[in-house]
């Protein structure tokens, strides 16, 4: 086997710390001459997509991919190998977001995935992924009035210090209730041939149960069961925004059966007449139609095995 770590040097723990973080790398290995391993640090946004293709499709082996960083260097890494039949994904988390691994339980949790010793003698499991367009996606995807509070949050995080999920909360608030009005909008949506058109604030399509620090979002959705959990967000009344806002993000969405409904599926697809944003995982597109589908248990990915049952409940 072998060891690639590709590093985004501008992820928020890193940065003028990539040096130091590469050489501790270094040092790891030497102490196992018997593994080899290469080291990557991009250089521009989408660098990893192509390097990690280019390298995982010439090796005569298999390779473990490390992503360190956040969400947009696991992004980067998951379409750059997707379908290559000799490769594993590792994650390291170093980003300000690092959504999927929250799957696996708080943020206690993470220590484990920041042990080098864990990444590489672990096993892997079984994952699924979104396949979105011409992308894949492993955590989730928002749609509507919750991704433009997504990139209004992050805008507003890279230039106020405060906690990231104030950020993200508070601006989704904002852009549910503009200019006086509601921002419902109006859909095509169609799951496994069912239709359910009509006008809605947000849609969620999960294939993870978290998309952020904090933020626990869509509980039912599970990483291994060859499913997309979609959630669809009608009007809310104003005074009950901030109730179902935070029950929401704290997975308490059954309570609002008159807002919030739950589907499951294979195959989805959504358009609209309006232009859409979509975000999905952490990436930030505009279309007026997009596709979803789900690819199970299409990646190989390590999970720290020195997590235990109690540590989990614990952290969480």
């Amino acid at each position: 086997m072998k060891h690639l770590f590709i590093i985004n040097p501008k992820a928020k723990m890193l940065k003028d710390r990539t040096g130091d973080f590469a050489a501790g790398i270094r040092a790891f290995f030497s102490s196992y001459p018997q593994l080899e391993y290469d080291i990557h640090i991009t250089r521009w946004k989408r660098d990893a997509v192509g390097f990690t293709r280019r390298y995982v499709s010439m090796a005569d082996s298999l390779v473990r991919v490390y992503a360190v960083g956040g969400n947009g260097i696991l992004f980067e890494v998951v379409n750059g190998v997707q379908g290559l039949p000799n490769v594993q994904i590792a994650a390291y988390p170093m980003g300000t977001n690092n959504s999927f691994l929250y799957t696996f339980g708080g943020e206690a949790v993470l220590r484990h995935f920041r042990s080098l010793r864990n990444l590489v003698f672990s096993h892997v499991i079984n994952v699924d992924v979104m396949r979105i367009g011409n992308n894949f996606s492993i955590n989730a995807s928002l749609v509507g009035v919750e991704a433009m509070g997504y990139q209004r949050g992050a805008e507003i995080y890279e230039k106020l210090p405060l906690p990231i999920n104030f950020c993200y909360q508070s601006a989704g608030a904002l852009e549910i209730i503009k200019k006086g009005r509601v921002r419902s909008q109006d859909y095509r949506i169609e799951l496994d041939g069912k239709n359910l058109n009509g006008s809605y604030l947000s849609l969620t399509v999960a294939n993870s149960p978290c998309y952020g620090k904090g933020l626990p979002g869509p509980f039912d959705a599970k990483i291994d069961d060859g499913l997309l959990d979609l959630y669809l967000i009608k009007d809310i009344p104003k005074l009950l925004i901030p109730r179902i806002i935070n029950d929401y993000h704290h997975g308490l969405y059954p309570k609002w059966k008159l807002y919030i409904n739950h589907y499951r599926g294979r195959s989805l697809s959504i358009s609209s007449d309006t232009v859409m944003n979509i975000v999905f995982d952490g990436e930030v597109f505009y279309d007026t139609s997009v596709r979803y589908e789900i690819v199970p248990q299409a990646i190989d990915f390590v999970y720290p095995g020195s997590i235990t049952a109690a540590e989990k409940q614990n952290a969480e």
